[in-house]
């Protein structure tokens, strides 16, 4: 039974962190580390009744590597630490899928919920993009006025991509409404910050479905 109350487990953990993920685009740190610590203890024990260790290690290990493409992206600031640590948590607590398949279930998850993050993302800049002749550029981001960004709720979670002056940032719109001179009106590329928690969230159970068909 323990390899089922795994599953439970990682549906208790990811649903309230997608509302807080949703609600303050935040989830606190400590929430992942005690989590991913309970949910690797209680896989190996839950997994060692019916697999060798040398098994066990290999789903292990390969569940880990695949957080190494999520790991790139946060050090290179595309992605919040607190999005990594989820998929570290789930690596570590659900190295294999407990109603059968041969997949750990983090690589259809991670490969489902950027496939989601990345539709809705366009989705959401292509539309914004509506009164302007479409480019490239609107598979990422959306050209908004600053003014736009600093009062409209509707962009409360969007950051700053660049100006037109094609300013290079890291920080969110504000910072490029400070460095536009006060010039509300200028327009800047900005793309939303998306709750890839709740994405993976909304993956992890079509992960198990595919992985025990498969």
């Amino acid at each position: 039974m323990l390899p089922y109350f795994l599953v439970v487990l990682n549906f208790a953990i990811f649903i309230p962190a997608s509302v807080l993920d949703i609600k303050y685009r935040e989830v606190p740190l400590w929430y992942w580390y005690v989590g991913s610590k309970i949910g690797l203890v209680v896989s190996i024990l839950a997994f060692s009744f019916y697999y060798p260790i040398k098994v066990l290690l290999i789903y292990y290990s390969i569940s880990i590597f695949s957080v190494l493409g999520l790991l790139i992206a946060y050090l290179m600031g595309h992605m919040g630490a607190g999005d990594l640590w989820a998929s570290i948590f789930l690596a570590l607590s659900l190295p294999i899928n407990p109603f059968g398949g041969f997949l750990p279930p983090i690589l259809l998850t991670l490969l489902i919920a950027s496939i989601l993050e990345l539709i809705t993302r366009t989705i959401l800049t292509v539309k914004d993009c509506r009164n302007m002749k479409l480019n490239k550029r609107c598979l990422s981001a959306a050209p908004i006025k600053a003014r736009e960004l600093l009062n409209n709720k509707k962009y409360r979670w969007y950051f700053a991509q660049n100006s037109t002056k094609n300013i290079s940032i890291d920080e969110p719109h504000e910072t490029i409404i400070e460095e536009s001179n006060g010039n509300l009106n200028e327009i800047v590329w900005a793309q939303p910050g998306l709750p890839y928690i709740l994405f993976i969230l909304i993956s992890l159970p079509i992960s198990l479905i595919v992985s025990t068909i498969i």
